[in-house]
């Protein structure tokens, strides 16, 4: 799926799991999409480092 601007002022991104549409962030505030993927990525999201996607949650990449 990809990532999406959420909350008043679309200063956080969410992002979502193309397999099974888990969210990740979206609830720390101001976050540039490089920060919000190196999170992901250590805590075990897959998929291509853009926004865009395709994107997995850890559950879907296992």
């Amino acid at each position: 799926m990809t990532a999406i601007p959420v909350g008043h002022g679309a200063a956080a991104l969410l992002l979502i799991c193309d397999d099974c549409g888990r969210g990740y962030g979206g609830d720390n505030g101001p976050e540039e999409w490089v920060v919000l993927w190196h999170r992901a990525v250590a805590d075990g999201w897959t998929g291509r480092d853009r926004p865009i996607g395709p994107h997995r949650c850890h559950s879907c990449a296992a």
